[in-house]
């Protein structure tokens, strides 16, 4: 049986998500005869294929049984697993249930439990923990290294100059992580050039009915329905603003300017990865002015 495909298997949120994008570009570039496929929510697939170029699978359908006694997945999935060359997976840990049935669905394959969060007080970024875990692979390792210093230096989506508004998005996924919308909207107002209002799930339900009003006399609303959506909003716009959260690191990621503020989380581990993303950190953060913002905007801007 030929060995052709390298799984990515991954669950959770859009940040963490686009913290794995340099191992599948890597392997990509690796294996360029090999199918290169994240196994993971079928938004974050699409977005993985717009932006990457890279195969995906739901990870909802078929491949929770790789967790059971008796695995199983149906034809096609299991002879996706038989002609792995590598699973990498970001939702097991060495010798659990799942990499037991991955290795014996496919013995001959490298199975690498990989995990995103670094361990307390660890003293370098998310991107070099990833490197650290790669050390006994030192072809993939290297290969990891020269996407992330091709992002750091250009980023994903060129670099030409942009004329769109800036778009902002004033939530995060932590209510610590979060600046008081009052900030923003006196932010926005400082700006002085048109400026869009990124609304999500999270925003929607946690913000205040009256807070919502408040953004959306402060600026025009968008709410994008997919990640698909969410990065063609990315991409045609001037630049990012907002907190530690998955649109920020896509926005890094695509090379857009990008100001990212920070409270409690800790820039050095957790900065998107970006050719011109610049971070402002304020203990605590709800006592951020805008005024104290404004100079990185106008440094970005």
């Amino acid at each position: 049986m030929i060995s052709r495909n390298a799984l990515i298997f991954h669950s959770g949120g859009l940040g963490d998500f686009v913290l794995t994008w340099p191992l599948g570009l890597a392997l990509g570039r690796l294996h360029p005869q090999s199918r290169i496929i994240y196994v993971t929510q079928a938004s974050k697939g699409a977005l993985a294929a717009a932006v990457l170029g890279l195969e995906w699978r739901d990870a909802e359908t078929g491949w929770p049984a790789l967790y059971s006694d008796a695995p199983d997945l149906g034809d096609k999935t299991q002879r996706m697993i038989a002609e792995a060359h590598s699973v990498y997976t970001y939702i097991a840990e060495a010798g659990d249930r799942f990499c037991g049935n991955a290795a014996a669905l496919s013995p001959k394959a490298s199975i690498v439990p990989l995990r995103l969060a670094p361990p307390p007080n660890y003293a370098g970024h998310v991107s070099d923990y990833l490197l650290e875990q790669l050390s006994a692979r030192p072809a993939v390792r290297g290969a990891v290294e020269q996407i992330l210093s091709s992002i750091r230096n250009s980023g994903l989506g060129g670099t030409a100059p942009r004329t769109d508004p800036v778009v902002i998005h004033p939530g995060s996924g932590g209510r610590d992580k979060c600046w008081p919308v009052d900030g923003f909207c006196k932010l926005i107002e400082k700006i002085g050039r048109p400026v869009r209002l990124l609304l999500g799930e999270v925003e929607l339900e946690r913000f205040s009915p009256a807070g919502i009003r408040r953004l959306e006399g402060a600026a025009p609303v968008l709410k994008p329905p997919t990640y698909s959506d969410l990065y063609a909003v990315l991409s045609g716009s001037a630049g990012f603003i907002g907190l530690d959260s998955g649109p920020a690191h896509l926005a890094g990621m695509l090379g857009l300017p990008t100001l990212v503020l920070f409270g409690p989380s800790d820039p050095a581990v957790w900065r998107p990865i970006g050719p011109h993303v610049k971070v402002l950190r304020h203990l605590p953060l709800a006592d951020l002015s805008a005024d104290d913002v404004m100079p990185v905007v106008k440094s970005l801007f």
